[in-house]
């Protein structure tokens, strides 16, 4: 192995230590060259400052030189955000900040992209570097900040730049922000970004922050954003992360109530398809419990009845009642609640064929005090993917009926907001808890069967 490999070695592998040793040592430091790249290029990537001075002022090494990419030594240290050696090249070196490379990236692109603020309000100020440049693909420097919240609100409320703007593949800022939850928020909330915005391959925002749940909550909840738009290819943001494996952003999606496992794309996958293909255990048994259900007992034909109340007002013999009169009944967990114990009355819903009442899926919520703070839990995520009937069932004897009215009003109120569909309520006014006697139990049932 010649000395000059050993040295281009330790440049490589950003050994700063055996580079030191080495570079005295080799022959023409600056005709060293693998495929257009010099010492000087990755001695400034590795953010060398002692190096990089000895290149260009004891071996004469040109800093202005280009590499097979045409980067110049500066492209190569905003890369790596060293901060110190791009100074050093643009104060002492006389390096030009606003040279493009082929592609039409500066040296502002790249520090968007990997950099600082600091930096970037330096080369803005300082140098007149145009924060409006774009590439030849159209990538805006803000569009290369995208990931970096302080960078994108100094762009847009101090230098102007525009949000709404997209590059050459039809890719919004949002877009490229879509797995940074802070940046998407403040695009949305503050700059008033369209999160239903499509690219040229009709991706939507949503599509982009599958695999990240917090972010696809937000859009979903509070950006409104349809979680079964597809893209040019016919697949929704399910089959993006069932073909990737995260189980858990597949069961998230499922649990909304909008998704369909057993869709289709355009060339006849399903998400559950995908997840076979690649092998991926974990999702498929996710995909496996839904796609049963959607199978046999298909979601868009069931309605959430919430059936709410204090305890002694009646509500589980109206729940009795329901479920008698039904024609098939089935107990199972459609949804998983997080955050809420599992025996929680309201979890686990029964899904009712009623020969009246059509297809519903019955939850009977506790009225005891101890489960109050696990019912907005249950009932937001009930409510995710479609609107609900409340039966709010109150005993007119009780003194403070009213009250208890007020209060079950107000905590169907709150999560009702937070749903995308319509919610109804109906209030049941009744006098009794339960029939004791047996004989009058059966002739009731017998009369509302009749009914």
């Amino acid at each position: 192995m010649s000395l000059e490999y050993k040295c281009w070695t330790a440049f490589v592998t950003g050994y700063h230590e055996e580079a030191v040793r080495l570079l005295p040592l080799v022959k023409e430091q600056n005709k060293i060259k693998r495929e257009g790249d010099r010492l000087l290029h990755l001695s400034s990537g590795n953010g060398w400052l002692d190096v990089t001075k000895d290149l260009i002022t004891k071996y004469h090494c040109d800093p202005h030189e280009r590499d097979g990419d045409d980067w110049t030594c500066l492209h190569w240290a905003a890369v790596g955000n060293h901060v110190d050696v791009m100074r050093y090249l643009i104060d002492e070196c006389h390096c030009d900040p606003k040279v493009p490379s082929e592609f039409g990236e500066t040296v502002l692109h790249k520090v968007a992209k990997h950099g600082s603020l600091d930096f970037m309000k330096y080369l803005i100020n300082h140098h007149h570097c145009d924060p409006m440049a774009t590439t030849i693909s159209g990538e805006t420097v803000l569009h290369c900040a995208a990931r970096h919240i302080d960078i994108v609100k100094y762009l847009i409320d101090e230098c102007h730049c525009d949000p709404m703007a997209t590059n050459n593949s039809g890719e919004t800022v949002l877009h490229r922000a879509a797995r940074h939850i802070d940046v998407v928020k403040y695009l949305i909330n503050e700059c008033h970004c369209d999160p239903m915005a499509t690219t040229n391959s009709v991706q939507t925002v949503l599509h982009r922050a599958a695999r990240h749940i917090d972010i696809v909550k937000y859009l979903i909840n509070e950006g409104h954003c349809d979680p079964m738009a597809v893209d040019r290819s016919g697949q929704t943001p399910l089959h993006y992360v069932a073909d990737w494996g995260k189980s858990a952003a597949v069961e998230y999606l499922l649990s909304t109530g909008k998704c369909d496992p057993l869709a289709k794309d355009k060339y006849g996958r399903t998400p559950f398809k995908l997840a076979k293909e690649r092998g991926n255990t974990d999702t498929l048994s996710v995909l496996k419990k839904f796609g049963c259900i959607k199978s046999s007992h298909p979601i868009d034909s069931y309605v959430n009845v919430l059936l709410v109340g204090n305890p002694g007002a009646g509500k589980s013999t109206l729940s009795h009642v329901i479920n008698d009169t039904a024609s098939f009944t089935l107990l199972g967990s459609f949804r998983n609640v997080g955050g809420v114990v599992p025996c929680t009355a309201g979890i686990i819903p029964y899904k009712l064929q009623h020969r009246t009442l059509g297809n519903i899926i019955l939850h009977d919520f506790a009225g005891h005090s101890e489960y109050y703070s696990s019912h907005s839990a249950v009932i937001e995520n009930l409510l995710r993917g479609s609107g609900g009937v409340f039966l709010i069932v109150v005993n007119i004897l009780e003194k403070e009926a009213v009250k208890q009215l007020h209060q079950w009003l107000t905590v169907v109120r709150n999560e009702a907001q937070k749903t995308l569909n319509e919610c109804h309520v109906i209030v049941i006014v009744s006098h009794v808890d339960e029939i004791s006697n047996p004989v009058e139990k059966r002739r009731r049932k017998e009369e509302i069967k009749k009914e």
